[in-house]
């Protein structure tokens, strides 16, 4: 009986244990059914975004190549709208910059959402663009505007070749009213020491020089080397065996527009030395327009008081050749512009040619904003001015902006705009329009608190004349030079730094077979050559360059729609919609709460902050980093941030970052996410570990500065 219980006993659990078995194996089954139908399903979803992504792509390529002639069409444009006053363009402007901008915003952020795509499935950058149909949008919006403008300049400019310079700037005569200016005797001895005349003849006794050796002219030059006084506005320097054999000395005498060039070569001009020197005398307004037929013309017509009808270069040069044998001439050619080197061609030697039958002692003087034409015509030899004597100045700014009035009461306000004007004569007489019509103390104290570019321009005013100087640039250069006035006046750039900045901003063009920052040399290269940055007479070691101020007031009246500058509360109010780049300038008012309003200009890709207390700047700056995503490039100099706030994560995009004034002792964690970095000033920081996670930032870093030393790998970094 106990075996039969046993028995049953066994064979009921054993029914119960192969009925949780079936139970076990049927939610098995179950839920392997439930996983197989997820995979397909996530897999399904994974294929959809594939085909998605490879379709956004397709039309980021259309936007790419839309974007290819769009820069070409906007430097027309700023020429039209600028130099013809062109209504019609000047309105579309603005809209088709701002959509340039918006569609290099997007491919930006693309490429990064697409190559971190593999990584974080999640991302939901690409539901944001399919969903809008953005990308289409900008396409349409920016193939319509170029077809409304590109019909618009074809109409303005088809029989107009693009040239400006004599539009805005006319042709000077070698006249000058003696009454305006004192004559720059020391300046005029200089220069005309550097051609060879003797400045301590009198002209009545002055005889013919005709050198016909070699060893005669390299003792001459020799000579005048030990003679010429140390300046920073002369330079002279051993020539070469081409420049000793010539018999026609040529100098260029530089500097930006309106420093007062054509003043000083009008008074070399008509100096009586001068007169009594040569036997002939000849000015030509040359301007944006190099034209060695056209030269070599006026040349011949004031020579030979002959109107030349032949366009033959050979036949001109000859008949030159023939006249100019017996005389010894003087030639200026007033403001001569890059193109004289322009597409590698020799229009300059071409030019000078006949001259090499000249009477020894002929001399050729140029005046040039280019540093470039000054070391084309004479690398050894050259003159730079940076504006009137200072006694010489004062005077002719009172002269300008108050006449014969004696007015002790406006002297202490004058006193303060001098400095401004940086010995300018041009930005005197531009002053001295706005000033003299109204001599009270009001009116002097209202221009007086105002920025240079802030104030009225008439077209042949100092600021108008600098900007010739931007419209010349390239589109590439353009961007990059008013980058720079992003920074105070004064401010000292570093040679690579600035680079790595600008690579950064995304302002250098990629080519084929050269790196990004060869190619961000150039581009300082050209700027410097342009007189556009100078080295910085005040740096010791001169790898140190700055912006002239004048040049930095007409950047800012270029770039108040795309660069903005707040240097006080009511500035906030002002802000353009759609700004890009902002710089803030400490003082009148700015706190915490009014600064909390960049939040809403959600385009910002830069912000540099100058001399603002840490107690505002860094609530303000914790604030930004939480909606302000698309920024790409922060600076905070001159003031410190008390620490780097941890949704600075946000800033995916961030480039560049410089908190080299701060001296905080640990960036936050989410710093190192940021993978987009490629340039990071921690100058001053008293960071000393350096994580392993630093090792994620190696794919595109490309400078970690840390109190003097370039930050490789992690680490200990003591102070």
């Amino acid at each position: 009986m106990d075996l039969y219980l046993t028995a049953t006993s066994l064979v009921s659990d054993a029914n119960n244990w192969f009925d949780f078995l079936g139970t076990t194996f049927s939610a098995v089954s179950e839920l392997l059914s439930r996983w197989r139908h997820k995979q397909e399903r996530r897999h399904g979803e994974a294929e959809r975004r594939q085909l998605q992504w490879k379709e956004e792509d397709v039309k980021m390529k259309q936007l790419h190549y839309c974007l290819l002639d769009l820069p070409d069409l906007i430097n027309h444009a700023e020429w039209l709208s600028y130099i013809k006053d062109d209504k019609e363009v000047a309105k579309l402007l603005p809209e088709l910059k701002d959509r340039v901008n918006d569609a290099y915003d997007l491919l930006e952020e693309f490429s990064y959402h697409h190559q971190l795509q593999s990584e974080q499935p999640g991302d939901d950058f690409l539901k944001t663009i399919t969903d809008g149909n953005h990308v289409r949008e900008i396409l349409d919006d920016l193939n319509c505007l170029r077809n409304t403008m590109g019909c618009i300049i074809d109409r303005r400019t088809r029989a107009e070749p693009l040239q400006f310079g004599k539009l805005l700037r006319p042709a000077m005569s070698s006249f000058y009213d003696k009454s305006k200016v004192r004559t720059l005797q020391k300046e005029v001895d200089k220069v005309l020491h550097l051609l060879d005349v003797e400045t301590c003849c009198s002209p009545v006794t002055r005889k013919r020089r005709i050198i016909t050796g070699k060893s005669t002219a390299i003792s001459k030059r020799a000579s005048r080397t030990d003679t010429v006084p140390c300046s920073t506005s002369a330079r002279v320097e051993e020539c070469t065996s081409e420049e000793e054999a010539s018999s026609t000395t040529v100098l260029a005498i530089s500097g930006i527009g309106g420093a007062g060039k054509t003043t000083l070569a009008r008074q070399v001009f008509n100096d009586e030395r001068t007169k009594g020197n040569f036997d002939l005398r000849i000015w030509i307004s040359v301007s944006d327009d190099f034209n060695v037929i056209r030269l070599t013309k006026e040349f011949i017509q004031s020579a030979l008081e002959n109107l030349m009808q032949s366009d033959n270069l050979c036949s001109l040069q000859q008949t030159l050749t023939e006249r100019i044998t017996s005389l010894k001439f003087l030639l200026v050619l007033d403001d001569v512009w890059d193109d004289v080197y322009t597409n590698q061609d020799n229009r300059w030697h071409d030019f000078l040619e006949p001259f090499k039958s000249s009477q020894q002692g002929s001399a050729v003087l140029l005046t040039t904003r280019s540093q470039r034409v000054s070391d084309l015509v004479n690398r050894n030899m050259q003159f730079h001015l940076e504006g009137l004597p200072t006694t010489i100045f004062d005077d002719f700014f009172e002269a300008c902006a108050l006449g014969c009035i004696v007015n002790p009461e406006l002297n202490p306000i004058g006193k303060r705009i001098i400095p401004q004007l940086k010995r300018s004569p041009l930005a005197a007489e531009t002053l001295g329009r706005i000033l003299k019509p109204m001599l009270d103390r009001e009116h002097w104290d209202w221009v007086a608190g105002r920025e240079l570019w802030e104030l009225k321009q008439e077209k042949y005013d100092i600021l108008p004349i600098l900007r010739l100087s931007y419209l010349y640039l390239p589109s590439h250069l353009r961007s990059c030079f008013l980058f720079c006035s992003m920074y105070p006046k004064g401010h000292r750039f570093h040679k690579d730094t600035l680079v790595h900045t600008w690579i950064a901003a995304g302002l250098i063009e990629s080519c084929k077979g050269c790196k990004l920052e060869s190619n961000g040399h150039q581009y300082f290269a050209e700027l410097l050559h342009r007189s556009l940055l100078h080295i910085d007479a005040s740096s010791p070691t001169s790898s140190m360059y700055v912006i002239h101020e004048l040049m930095h007031d007409m950047a800012k009246l270029v770039s108040e729609n795309e660069w903005f500058v707040v240097k006080g509360e009511t500035d906030l109010q002002k802000i353009p919609e759609d700004i890009r780049h902002l710089s803030i300038v400490g003082g009148n008012g700015l706190s915490e709460t009014n600064l909390r309003v960049l939040c809403r200009y959600k385009k910002l890709r830069s912000i540099v902050c100058h001399g603002l207390d840490s107690e505002i700047i860094t609530p303000a700056a914790k604030c930004w980093f939480e909606v302000l995503t698309k920024i790409r490039m922060l600076g905070f100099l001159s003031c410190k941030l008390n620490y780097l706030p941890e949704n600075i994560g946000n800033l995916k995009l961030l480039q560049c970052l410089n908190i080299g004034e701060c001296t905080f002792e640990e960036l936050p964690p989410s710093f190192w996410q940021l993978q987009s970095l490629q340039i990071v000033d921690a100058q001053k920081c008293r960071i000393q570990h350096i994580p392993e996670e630093f090792n994620q930032l190696r794919g595109k870093l490309q400078r970690f500065r840390l109190r003097g030393a370039i930050i490789s790998e992690p680490g200990n970094y003591g102070v």
